[in-house]
Order: structure tokens, then sequence, then C-alpha cells
């Protein structure tokens, strides 16, 4: 299968898979970001999880499958729903504002060939962490969250973050399991690669 053919392999699945929440504010926001987000990377570095055009979707794809087998396997008993919203959409701020990428082509040959940087940042944009965006972004569609829902999402980066660390021993089953399946998914791709 053809990089593009995989990419829209993916999209459609992505698709798929959110419209069966029933969501219009959902099925708006994909429509109007759609084009961006099925061609955002999931990182900028060569050496990082989804480092290529479509990297977002694969990875989120890849997230949702391992939550939804560890529920499972564990008899967490968490909803599909809740696995599927949170799964697919955690890093959803990764394709930045509703004009701007967050992330852009290097366009420093030394910093692709020395430090595998293949993305940079977009400066153009506030700096806001990537569960703080994706927060704003689904408030701005008018996505709603259920509490544990909203706490996964801004969870999902980890507790090593200092805004994340007063939650640290109380996290919801949903959040718990997000990040462990972030967690999988990312190790996989490291030892695949």
């Amino acid at each position: 299968m053809s990089d593009i053919e995989k990419i829209e392999s993916n999209w459609q699945m992505f698709e798929k898979l959110l419209t069966r929440l029933s969501d219009d504010n959902i099925n708006k926001m994909l429509d109007e970001l759609g084009e961006r987000i099925v061609m955002t990377p999931a990182s900028t570095n060569s050496d990082q999880y989804g480092c290529f055009p479509g990297g977002l979707v694969q990875h989120s794809l890849d997230v949702t499958k391992t939550m939804r087998n560890l529920s499972e396997s564990l008899s967490l008993g968490v909803e599909t729903k809740s696995i599927l919203k949170v799964g697919l959409l955690h890093d959803i701020g990764k394709v930045g504002s509703l004009t701007e990428p967050l992330y852009e082509e290097q366009d420093s040959d030394w910093h692709r060939e020395k430090l595998g940087q293949m993305y940079k940042y977009n400066e153009n944009l506030e700096r806001m962490s990537t569960s703080h965006r994706t927060l704003w972004l689904l408030q701005n569609f008018g996505v709603t969250l259920t509490n544990d829902e909203w706490l996964a999402v801004q969870l999902a980066q980890g507790s090593h973050f200092e805004e994340n660390r007063f939650y640290v021993g109380h996290e919801p089953t949903l959040a718990k399991l997000l990040q462990n399946a972030k967690s999988f998914v990312v190790h996989l791709s490291r030892t695949n690669s």
C-alpha cells in the first residue's frame, strides 16, 4: 500500500469511527479541519512516532485500538463511546489553530540532516500545550466531554508535566487507559522502526 493509500485508508477509518458518536459538533469539526487533520504529523522529529504526513491520524487510531484492547482484556468496563472520543481526539490540538497549522515543514537542511527535525513549530501561534490546545479546539466546536473525558485529555501527555502532577494517584480509569495506550503505542513504534 502506498503512503497516499495508507493516509486515505486511515482517514476513512478515523472519520467512520468518529461518525459513530453521532455528534454534530464533531462532524462540523471534521468538515472544517478535515483536510488539515488528515495530513498533520504526530511529532516533529524523525526519531519520534508519527513524524510524517498523516502521522496524527495513524497514532490516534493506534491509541484507540490499544485502549479498546486493554479495556476489554482487563475488564475495565470503560464505555466504547469515551474510548473513541478520547482516543481519536486526545491530540487533535496538534492540528494548530482554526487557521494556522502547529507544525510546518522544516526549511533548514541542517536541522533536517543533523537533528532529524522534519517539522518545526509555527511561530505565528501562541504557545499552548497539546492538551490545552486540544481542549480549546474541542470547546470551540462545542464538543462536550464528560468529567473523565476532559481529565483524560488533560492528562494525556503524562504526569511529568507540572500542570498534571496534582492529579497523580487520582486519575480516572479512562485517563490511565489513555496514558498507558499512548505509552505502548509510542514504545512499539520505536521498537518496530
